[in-house]
């Protein structure tokens, strides 16, 4: 990468104006020998004056002068070079549990269950925002459609092929699945996280205390009952409540899924993203510091007051 200068405090370079002009009045300040050019005559002024003060007095000044001009380009701060600085990203894993067993083709929801969780699914892919997502199809074996990842749009467009024609085996075992999704929450190393199960049919008693105990863990399971028939005070809500989440009343619009995504508004935590950075400038003005100083170690000579003096 070339080198391209620049300073990442301009403003500081207005100071080198006053300073040019207090440069340009030190040096023409007449001295005490000029005064008596005027009163004396020229062959004499050899006998009178001590002519070889006038170098060390210049010399004196440009060190004084040039150490204070590195420490305005110091301050204006030169930079040349990118550094890269790694990016976070806002790191909230959840797992949707979609039940894709043959109870799934019910058509007490129009057309059918299947076909209205996949709605909801792609209304949920929108919300790229809300940390990451990833999905899991279940029936008697859990199969994992997507690990998390922050690509909503990919899994998105995983959803549509997924039916029960294309599953190697059918029936439900909702307890596998939520301990392949809470794998899959571990594997970010957040500590923590969110399930979501989508599924017509009621949790078993088995299911309900693998939510229960995934709470303790902090990974807190929902549920999203794919049916008309009334949740209250059944296994949806015991489900919910063992995993410490919500029973959510399914509706036509995208309130259930909001209620859901802000339900568990855990601090948050972030993670770096792999192969990913921001270059920012390096400040190189600390270099100048040294010639500065080297330049003002006139200051330390015994008689330096008196080589300033006009």
């Amino acid at each position: 990468m070339s080198y391209q200068l620049h300073f990442l405090r301009p403003d500081w370079l207005i100071a080198l104006i006053p300073l040019a002009m207090l440069s340009l009045f030190m040096f023409r300040q007449k001295s005490a020998g000029r005064a008596w050019q005027a009163a004396c005559d020229a062959h004499l002024l050899p006998h009178l004056l001590e002519t070889h003060g006038q170098g060390p007095r210049h010399r004196a000044l440009l060190y004084l002068l040039g150490a204070t001009a590195c420490m305005i380009l110091s301050l204006a701060g030169p930079s040349g070079k990118k550094l890269p600085v790694p990016v976070y990203e806002y790191l909230h894993p959840r797992v949707l549990l979609l039940d894709v067993s043959r109870e799934s083709l019910t058509s007490d929801l129009k057309p059918n269950r299947l076909t209205r969780a996949k709605f909801k699914l792609h209304d949920l892919f929108q919300h790229q925002d809300k940390g990451q997502f990833g999905l899991i199809a279940y029936t008697e074996e859990p199969f994992v459609v997507s690990p998390i990842t922050h690509d909503a749009q990919t899994i998105d467009a995983l959803i549509d092929p997924i039916s029960p024609d294309i599953m190697p085996i059918d029936g439900m075992n909702l307890e596998r699945a939520l301990q392949d999704a809470a794998h899959l929450i571990q594997q970010t190393g957040a500590g923590r996280g969110d399930l979501l199960v989508l599924t017509g049919t009621a949790p078993s008693q088995a299911a309900i205390k693998t939510a229960k105990k995934l709470a303790t863990q902090h990974i807190y399971t929902s549920i999203l009952p794919l049916t008309t028939a009334n949740i209250k005070n059944t296994h949806f809500e015991k489900f919910a409540r063992a995993g410490h989440g919500l029973n959510l009343v399914f509706n036509n619009t995208t309130a259930d899924l909001n209620t859901w995504l802000n339900y568990n508004s855990f601090e948050r935590s972030l993670k770096a993203k792999d192969n990913e950075s921001i270059p920012v400038w390096r400040d190189d003005g600390r270099w100048l510091i040294i010639p500065a100083l080297l330049l003002l170690l006139i200051a330390f000579r015994r008689d330096w007051p008196m080589r300033l003096r006009p």
